[in-house]
């Protein structure tokens, strides 16, 4: 690494500091080890603190933490403090003893930091989270993920009961609702679901486990009751159902507008299909659908068929002088630009998880030719991994073939989508459309709970929650680079901080006991948990 992108100061004990990227890494004398330096360039900037990557032993003595504490970035500014090192947990009273020594807040991981992404999810033990410390105050719990999400709140940090027979999960994107079992399917969902990339603007919530048992709508219906903000809901394994689809049902059960991805979302403009093995498969043109109660469902959320053709109406492009083609739940159709109506079923036709369908239109022989060549032309231009899915086929073969490839566990043909209104389909109108965007749909309503008892919280004298109502969370700013801090051009003077005040033997002189030893001699307080929700023995890292 060369001098001018990494700049050491020395510090007692061999301790020194380096910047990297938005952090500061505090290390030995022998350097920044590769994963602490992978881990400090992958992190975002956080206005509110001092970013520091901890390159230390997890278990190290006082001195050495006394030496981390003088190579710290002098200021007065709040501190967030990562471990750099796996297994990335840390006994919290270190925290604690830091903030008392030096003065300032200190924002710490309480449980193992999992670094997804450029996200640090912590959760492995009951209550875990980031926590803040101040001198001579109670740790206070600040939300399981960094950065923190607006909708990072007590609701989505939590194991906790959904309804009678699931059980809620929290994941870095959000929850994960699948029924109250064990074995090795939860095991393997839990490992393909925590990567999924969260959201800033709305949690998602995943739906059902894979091999296991359904699901009850109840039961997702009663835990969604409880959130203080509308999710958008991922359909991964079986629910049992009682009408045609999952997004409807919710809805009706709800008596609100719900918001339903049509697959795994895995990126910006990403949503792939999940196939019957588990594993993902082709890139959806239709990616989400809204339902409203008692009917009526809206394409949210789309991305187009190839670039530069020009958008008619919302999912629908210019393509030929007479057709166009329209994005679909089960892929592309292709029709005549006039027609509006759907004879043959295709925007109800289901999601085929192995393959995309590019229909076009043949209830008229006369042009299902012309339009069959225009179909062909669409096929050469699609992306590589979207053309071998693909499969292109009449709309007249819909009776049989087309819903033979079904494989998800569950799934069941969808009611139709609204058609776009019914307009002139010339080339002057798609100038004027303003172009819809593949991932921000338009908001959707908040899910008013009714009166349950599992909102009621029952104070639990563990952890002290940050002031603000369960239900009502206080804004959390979304995290923003700020310009980077003038890199240090020299030896920095190293001195113990100003104002400690704290003795030496607040910290006793062998090594920190591990988290694991943490509670025999320190109480952690976190928010009060809802009494009836959590009635049960806590599951742990489910």
């Amino acid at each position: 690494m060369s001098l001018l992108t990494r700049i050491g100061v020395r510090a007692s004990a061999g301790l020194s500091r380096t910047r990297l990227g938005e952090a500061t890494v505090v290390h030995d004398a022998d350097g920044v080890t590769a994963e602490a330096e992978a881990l400090a360039r992958s992190l975002p900037a956080d206005p509110d603190h001092v970013l520091v990557v901890a390159d230390l032993p997890p278990v190290s003595p006082l001195e050495v933490w006394k030496a981390f504490a003088a190579a710290l970035p002098r200021g007065r500014r709040p501190m967030r403090i990562v471990p750099g090192r796996l297994p990335r947990e840390i006994a919290p009273h270190v925290w604690q003893w830091l903030a008392d020594r030096t003065g300032r807040t200190v924002v710490a991981p309480y449980g193992t930091a999992l670094h997804l992404g450029n996200t640090l999810f912590v959760h492995s033990v009951d209550q875990s989270g980031w926590v803040e410390f101040e001198r001579d105050k109670g740790p206070v719990w600040k939300g399981k993920r960094f950065p923190r999400p607006a909708w990072d709140s007590v609701e989505f940090g939590r194991v906790r009961a959904a309804g009678f027979r699931g059980v809620g999960e929290p994941l870095t994107a959000g929850m994960w609702l699948r029924p109250d079992v064990g074995g090795d399917a939860v095991t393997t969902g839990r490992a393909r679901l925590r990567t999924l990339p969260g959201l800033p603007g709305a949690p998602l919530v995943v739906v059902g486990a894979r091999d296991v048992t359904d699901l009850e709508l109840a039961d997702i219906a009663a835990f969604c009751r409880t959130l203080p903000v509308a999710p958008r809901f991922v359909h991964y394994g079986g629910v049992a159902l009682p009408g045609t689809a999952l997004g409807q049902d919710l809805a009706d059960a709800l008596g609100v507008e719900v918001f339903c991805y049509n697959g795994i979302p895995t990126g910006p403009g990403e949503v792939l299909t999940l196939r019957q093995d588990g594993s993902l498969g082709w890139n959806t043109f239709a990616q989400a659908f809204t339902h409203r109660p008692g009917g009526g469902t809206r394409l949210a959320a789309y991305r187009p068929p190839v670039d530069g053709l020009s958008e008619v109406s919302p999912g629908v492009y210019w393509y030929a002088e007479d057709v166009v083609v329209e994005v679909v739940r089960a892929g592309l159709w292709i029709r005549p630009a006039e027609q509006i109506a759907d004879p043959a079923g295709v925007r109800s036709t289901p999601l085929d998880p192995a393959h995309t369908l590019l229909l076009y239109e043949a209830t008229e022989p006369a042009r299902a030719d012309h339009l069959r060549e225009v179909a062909e032309g669409l096929v050469s231009r699609l992306d590589d991994e979207t053309r071998v899915a693909t499969r292109l086929m009449p709309s007249t073969a819909l009776s049989g073939a087309a819903l033979a490839g079904l494989a998800r566990t569950g799934d069941r043909p969808a009611p139709p989508a609204e058609p776009a209104p019914a307009q002139d389909a010339g080339p002057a109108l798609s100038q004027e459309s303003e172009p819809t965007s593949v991932l921000t749909p338009e908001p959707t309503s908040v899910l008013t709970p009714e009166p349950t008892s599992v909102l009621t919280p029952a104070p639990v004298p563990v952890l002290t929650p940050e002031p603000t109502s369960v239900l009502t969370p206080e804004p959390v700013p979304v995290l923003t680079p700020e310009p980077a801090p003038p890199r240090e051009t020299g030896p920095v003077p190293v001195e113990e901080p100003a104002g400690s005040g704290t003795p030496d033997d607040d910290l006793d002189e062998t090594d920190l006991p591990w988290l694991s030893r943490l509670m025999e001699t320190m109480s952690m307080p976190v928010p009060a948990r809802p009494s009836e929700v959590e009635s049960r023995d806590d599951r742990g890292n489910r």
